[in-house]
């Protein structure tokens, strides 16, 4: 057992820490920018819109296009990828364009089939993520992945940083017909490492992951501001906040 500790608390008796992907670990401004900006221009061109619409349009995915970031309060940020599918449906439609769900979700599959092949190009590590994640292994404890991201990308990730000896589980979406808040994809993590819940820190980037972590049980929720939120805002959600995991000590 470990204790995780920064200038403002202590968190005790962990064997087990679960992380998001993007903002947690993986730089997404970069990442999902990119998507993003695919999955706009995909639309546009299926359905003949006008291309000074760009900007507007990745704004409605969270996207701000003038200065490479993703929105704090953008659909993108709070919700997992099905939500984002109803409400990016719903904002089309006074642009003219009557998409359906599933519709929206072929073009999302094959935006994603097309990104991944070169996916490398738009992956960054967050460091300090990175080296905190190291150094949980050599004290020996279990680590995971659940995020809202498809696995088969989260893999690929992993591969090609050489990392597939920092985690022991990933889930991604389609590892369960569950939404990554409802809790269902993190209790799939602990079961498969068999861990405890009140043993087990989820690590994530936004309120979605305090959000999960709760409904499966995980008490301890640290959030940290190297996504989309800054630390005052997630300060609301949870009592366990840093800027960056370079402010969290292993002892």
């Amino acid at each position: 057992m470990i204790s995780l500790v920064s200038a403002d608390w202590r968190l005790g008796n962990i064997d087990t820490v679960l992380f998001d992907k993007d903002g947690t670990f993986i730089d997404l401004h970069y990442f999902w920018g990119k998507m993003s900006e695919m999955r706009v221009l995909a639309i546009i061109n299926k359905y003949g819109l006008e291309s000074g619409l760009f900007a507007e349009l990745c704004l409605k995915l969270g996207y701000n296009v003038s200065n490479g970031r993703m929105l704090t309060d953008g659909i993108t940020a709070l919700y997992s990828r099905p939500i984002i599918i109803e409400i990016f449906s719903k904002d089309l439609k006074a642009y003219g364009v009557d998409i359906s769900k599933s519709e929206l979700e072929n073009i999302f599959d094959n935006v994603n089939n097309e990104f991944y092949k070169e996916m490398v190009k738009y992956t960054k590590p967050i460091d300090s993520a990175i080296n905190f994640i190291r150094a949980l292994r050599k004290n020996g404890i279990k680590t995971g992945v659940v995020t809202s991201d498809s696995k088969e990308s989260t893999m690929l990730t992993i591969s090609h940083l050489g990392w597939e000896n920092l985690f022991d589980v990933v889930i991604g979406r389609e590892s369960s017909k569950e939404t990554k808040e409802s809790g269902v994809p993190v209790k799939l993590a602990l079961e498969n490492i068999n861990a405890n819940p009140l043993n087990t820190v989820m690590i994530g980037d936004a309120p979605m992951d305090y959000i999960a972590a709760q409904n499966a049980g995980v008490e301890k929720t640290i959030l940290v501001a190297t996504g989309q939120i800054d630390k005052k805002s997630l300060s609301v959600t949870s009592n366990f906040v840093v800027n960056s995991l370079d402010e969290v000590a292993i002892m």
